[in-house]
């Protein structure tokens, strides 16, 4: 087994474990997301995935925020509690969302020889949005979440990645079971954030 395929079945186990430890609201997912998005910012780069090599590097900062938003953030009874938006940030995000990922998609068609542009773009943007969300604990950002690995299960297994378009199904459905744990936390507060 050649190097790329042992650094990438070690990403798709330290992403799986960041999702399961996110859906069970463990601070620890922190640490395994910091890790595998490291490896991916080599995996997707290598693959020709422009976008998804700036989103893995935007996923290890990202990490470290998160970290320190779970740790230190706006906590209630010792802990950041789960939220949601109101629909006027939904539209706003996903009306941002498009628009920078036709910018995005427009620049890694004329500058990078990027694999699918438009809809490596697409992930790319959603996924800042997403992850931003799950830094903050955004109820609804699983529902981003199910959205964006079904396409990123098809942009993968086209590009020959097939055990991380495993990985994106895998996310798929784990997104689910996060929603279903957070919403039953959710609601019993039913907290809606306003900025």
């Amino acid at each position: 087994m050649e190097l790329s395929s042992i650094l990438e079945y070690a990403a798709i186990g330290l992403a799986i474990a960041y999702v399961i430890l996110a859906a069970k609201e463990s601070i620890w997912c922190w640490y395994p997301a910091f890790v595998s998005s490291g490896i991916y910012v080599y995996l997707t780069y290598s693959a020709s995935l422009i976008g998804e090599s700036f989103i893995s590097v935007f996923y290890v900062v990202m990490a470290v925020y998160g970290w320190w938003q779970w740790k230190f953030g706006n906590r209630k009874d010792g802990k950041l509690n789960i939220a949601e938006w109101h629909t006027t940030h939904h539209v706003r995000a996903i009306l941002l969302g498009f628009v920078f990922a036709g910018a995005l998609g427009k620049g890694f068609e004329l500058i990078f020889d990027s694999a699918m542009p438009y809809l490596d773009a697409f992930t790319t943007s959603f996924s800042l949005i997403a992850t931003f969300m799950v830094t903050r604990k955004i109820l609804s950002n699983w529902i981003y979440w199910i959205v964006i690995d079904a396409f990123n299960i098809y942009l993968y297994w086209s590009r020959g990645l097939e055990p991380t378009a495993g990985l994106y199904a895998v996310y798929t459905i784990l997104a689910l079971v996060g929603f279903i744990s957070w919403y039953k936390e959710w609601k019993v507060e039913r907290r809606f954030l306003h900025a």
